[in-house]
């Protein structure tokens, strides 16, 4: 006779709900981070975009925007030279140089029209004016504005330049003879430069008249 075996139903493999809807949570729950990070990133952009505007139209803005620009001047001590630049004309500066063993204190400026060249050049002998003489000195310079009344007969640029003596404390202040119209005719020009007035750092107290 043939053998019977009882099959037996195996019971039916299941899986858990919480596996089965894992997946999904989790790609729902990085899609509101996403998303809220974008509206974060966005509302905090907005925010800056308006603080900006805000401060463009403000009117400190406004009237800071309508001062004139300022123009900077520079200058560098070494053991043997000095050098500065200062405004000359409207176009161009004047570039300074003062060799401390000499004396000689130079003043170069260029002409823009005519391809940037040296058309002007003012000097002067700083060591009679502080009062180191023939040995020279250990110099420090740099340059100043000053409105001078303007003649045909006194030109004058707007700039002065400040020489000292680091070693006595004297110092000095010459002028620049720089001609408007001489450079706006293209013509070259030198001279000499004006001492207009010196000082010291290391003045006498007249103890009688201190009161």
């Amino acid at each position: 006779m043939p053998q019977t075996t009882d099959l037996q139903p195996q019971p039916e493999l299941k899986k858990s709900p919480v596996q089965l809807n894992s997946t999904p949570v989790r790609c729902c729950e990085l899609q509101r981070i996403g998303i809220a990070f974008l509206a974060a990133v966005t509302l905090i952009s907005v925010g800056i975009a308006s603080y900006f505007a805000g401060r463009n139209q403000s009117p400190l803005n406004q009237e800071l925007s309508e001062l004139p620009l300022l123009n900077a001047a520079a200058a560098v001590s070494g053991e043997k030279y000095s050098i500065a630049t200062g405004i000359v004309s409207e176009e161009a500066d004047g570039f300074f140089v003062l060799d401390h063993n000499s004396g000689l204190l130079q003043c170069n400026v260029i002409y823009p029209r005519l391809g940037g060249k040296f058309m002007a050049r003012f000097t002067a002998n700083v060591n009679d004016a502080v009062g180191t003489g023939a040995k020279g000195g250990k110099y420090m310079m740099l340059t100043g504005r000053a409105q001078f009344p303007r003649a045909s007969n006194n030109p004058a640029a707007a700039t002065v330049v400040y020489v000292m003596d680091t070693a006595s404390g004297n110092y000095a202040c010459f002028g620049i003879p720089y001609d408007r119209v001489v450079a706006n005719a293209n013509r070259p020009q030198q001279g000499a430069m004006r001492l207009l007035t010196t000082g010291t750092a290391n003045p006498v107290i007249d103890r009688d008249n201190l009161r």
